[in-house]
């Protein structure tokens, strides 16, 4: 089994849990020549694409390839791009952060778990409001 391919099982029962239909992106990433998220999932006309990654650590750090070949993907399919990211042993769950509003690196971007908390969306708060507000342009 692949890294994080638990990871992204995990959030594909919780979005499936809150009414979303949810599909998981086999080879996505730097294992593909293809523009594909780890993570489509739509709810009434509403669509995500995901970016899944997780750390035990207390930062994150997201190359910048990655980020980019979600944004355009994301674009020429209609859905609204989120890195879905989990500070392992935190204890805070699933964080869904717009890539627009990440601090960025010479490589990538950083994503410090206290900065995580205060910018990042909770899962629930995807069902909580109203979808329409997700579909703002960042």
């Amino acid at each position: 089994m692949g890294r994080g391919i638990g990871s992204e099982r995990e959030l594909v029962r919780k979005l499936d849990g809150l009414g979303f239909a949810v599909l998981r992106a086999p080879a996505s990433g730097s294992r593909t020549k293809l523009d594909r998220p780890d993570i489509l999932a739509g709810r009434k006309g509403f669509c995500l694409a995901l970016e899944v990654k997780t750390t035990a650590k207390s930062i994150l750090y997201v190359e910048k390839a990655s980020v980019a070949q979600l944004l355009r993907f994301s674009e020429r399919f209609g859905a609204k791009a989120m890195l879905a990211v989990k500070f392992k042993h935190k204890g805070k769950g699933w964080l869904l952060l717009e890539p627009g509003k990440l601090p960025s690196t010479r490589k990538g971007y950083r994503i410090a778990f206290k900065e995580a908390l205060k910018t990042g969306k909770s899962l629930e708060s995807l069902v909580a409001h109203k979808l329409e507000t997700y579909l703002q342009p960042s």
